[in-house]
């Protein structure tokens, strides 16, 4: 019972009651697994499967990095901009960002922040998106202050070149993976959960910078 007061209190403070249907309206008709499949005819890999977020899990699990108007968002492999939409719906974030590399993707999830932002509700908070069209290891990631990353098809040296570039990029930043954690002396797990994806279950870890970690003990010291 107490399970069950605590999340009609997240819900309530989140106003996912209101946010919800206006997301799901937003993408009903929107096949984001078809656009993927066409764009990877050309060019496929296994880093370029495609999957999604569910809404209120995502939700969940940002909160637990508690975004603010400071926070700056990116997702790395934004696909049709599901992660960058509904944590800007959500949580009055500073920026957020999607980078995608496929054209197709990317020019859909332009088209739903059009959209979102015709809602006056949204308006002001629209002005906070922004959609890439690049290969995420051609930007630059400095300013970023939390990071999401659907790791769940990144193996062997895609996965390594990634943790190299978040490492010489994003030293600053909070990072969020599925399904496999960072190994780098630059970042720590501060939380590991179950959340659901498009696909089913996964793990997803929330990685905060060392430097961070340490100024916080010297803190307390």
């Amino acid at each position: 019972m107490a399970s069950y007061w605590r999340i009609k209190r997240w819900h309530h403070a989140l106003a996912i009651q209101s946010h919800l249907p206006v997301f799901n309206n937003l993408y009903h008709d929107i096949n984001g697994y078809q656009l993927s499949r066409q764009a990877r005819a050309t060019h496929d890999g296994l880093e370029f499967i495609y999957g999604e977020i569910e809404f209120l899990s995502f939700i969940a699990l940002l909160s637990l990095t508690k975004p603010d108007k400071n926070t700056l968002f990116y997702d790395l492999g934004s696909g049709t901009g599901k992660a960058v939409l509904a944590c800007t719906m959500v949580y009055s974030v500073h920026k957020a960002v999607g980078i995608e590399y496929f054209p197709a993707l990317h020019h859909c999830a332009q088209k739903q922040a059009q959209q979102l932002a015709q809602q006056p509700a949204y308006a002001q908070q629209s002005k906070a998106i922004e959609f890439i069209r690049n290969d995420f290891f051609n930007e630059p990631l400095i300013h970023a202050t939390l990071i999401f990353i659907n790791a769940t098809t990144l193996f062997g040296n895609t996965w390594e070149r990634l943790v190299a570039h978040l490492e010489s990029q994003a030293k600053q930043a909070t990072i969020i993976t599925t399904s496999k954690a960072l190994h780098s002396p630059y970042f720590k797990i501060s939380h590991q959960t179950q959340v659901s994806m498009s696909w089913g279950i996964v793990w997803a870890y929330i990685h905060i910078p060392v430097a961070t970690l340490t100024k916080q003990l010297e803190n307390i010291e």
